[in-house]
């Protein structure tokens, strides 16, 4: 698509992850963002070498990909991680920034930043917000990244901003000790469905949704099936370690459990209709009590019960709408407290209600106020 027929930037979002990656909270914030203000979503450089999952080499380049937000695609050098090129590949990423802000014209009004490998671009915004979406210290063997230099670039990134937000309650106390200076909750938000499309399932059955990997505690999910409860599984796997590799290869293949792999959005909503509990079976470390999970909200948004492990998010939202279990023998207990009786259409319609309070367009208002377009 040209250049021609996309909208100058208001806001260009710097994002720690590919527009193509598994939507998360930074494409669907933008997509959000995009329904009120012009967006420039800025992927990470890509090295020439590596193909896409089609096959084809990247390119740098401008394309529409959502209502009101444009996509940048910047090709760098192979082997950026190492200090020198790493280096170089950071100046090629801001020089392609500015000329697509400069092709594009307008005025850019906010810089959004979320990414712990990537500091401000010099782009003259008046409102520059760091956005904290992990702890992102504590995910570095997680997600791949250098801790030195994501502590450098986050050091960096707070002196620079003008305002500071982290999708949860305990990003943002960390960040008020370290840095002393005010930091706001931005949390992650959800699309609730419309009353029409709310399901009637009454079947007992539960629902896992998102990325497989170390953040899961399968040992919940184990307990869960040998209760008997049906359970689908959607999401793609993303585990690095091998025992849970393992773990997963036994918890997908067993009785009872379907595994749907990574869906559309038409699919997964299609599957929370026909489902009564969504689980949020998160493993009691560091990482996830600083993390906010969407999936929480997602089942909200479909109208479901929900059970989840005790995480400082689910305190936040403060509400008895999620029950709360920790342990394989509670939690299984807990699931199948919540399967037994059916789900009548009023109480799902409860909770939406309660999930269009959360939504991603009331998150884009919470942004707007914040930084003050």
């Amino acid at each position: 698509m040209s250049a021609q027929a996309i909208p100058s930037p208001s806001i260009v979002y710097v994002s720690g992850s590919r527009w193509t990656d598994v939507a998360g909270t930074d494409r669907q914030l933008a997509i959000a963002i995009g329904r009120r203000l012009p967006v420039l979503w800025v992927d990470p450089p890509s090295s020439f070498l590596t193909p896409r999952a089609d096959g084809t080499r990247p390119r740098t380049g401008v394309d529409l990909v959502a209502p009101g937000v444009a996509r940048l695609q910047v090709v760098g050098l192979p082997g950026a991680s190492r200090p020198v090129l790493r280096d170089i590949s950071d100046r090629w990423h801001e020089a392609a920034i500015r000329r697509a802000v400069a092709r594009l014209g307008g005025t850019v009004d906010a810089i959004i930043l979320s990414s712990p490998r990537t500091v401000f671009p010099a782009l003259g915004a008046r409102s520059r917000l760091l956005y904290v979406t992990d702890d992102w210290q504590a995910g570095a063997a997680l997600m791949g990244v250098d801790s030195r230099r994501t502590d450098r670039v986050l050091a960096a990134n707070m002196a620079a901003a003008t305002v500071v937000a982290a999708v949860s309650p305990t990003l943002v106390d960390d960040l008020v000790q370290r840095f002393d200076r005010p930091v706001s909750v931005l949390a992650n938000g959800c699309d609730p469905v419309d009353d029409a499309a709310l399901g009637t399932a009454s079947q007992g059955s539960a629902v896992v949704v998102g990325q497989l990997n170390e953040r899961l505690d399968v040992a919940l999910l184990e307990a869960v099936r040998a209760a008997g409860i049906r359970i689908d599984v959607a999401g793609p796997r993303a585990e690095r370690d091998p025992a849970v590799s393992q773990q997963l290869d036994q918890f997908l293949s067993a009785p009872g459990v379907t595994w749907h792999g990574r869906l559309d959005k038409d699919e997964l909503k299609a599957l929370l209709r026909e489902a009564t509990v969504g689980l949020t079976p998160y493993a009691d470390t560091e990482f996830n009590r600083a993390s906010f999970p969407l999936k929480t909200l997602e089942y909200l948004a479909s109208g479901l019960r929900v059970v989840s492990t005790d995480l400082p998010a689910v305190h936040w939202l403060d509400s008895d709408l999620v029950v709360i279990a920790d342990g394989p023998d509670r939690f299984a207990a807990a699931v199948g407290a919540a399967t037994m009786v059916p789900l009548a259409a009023e109480e799902r319609r409860a909770r939406l209600s309660f999930a269009r309070t959360h939504s991603w367009d009331a998150r884009v208002s919470e942004l707007v106020e914040l930084i003050g377009v």
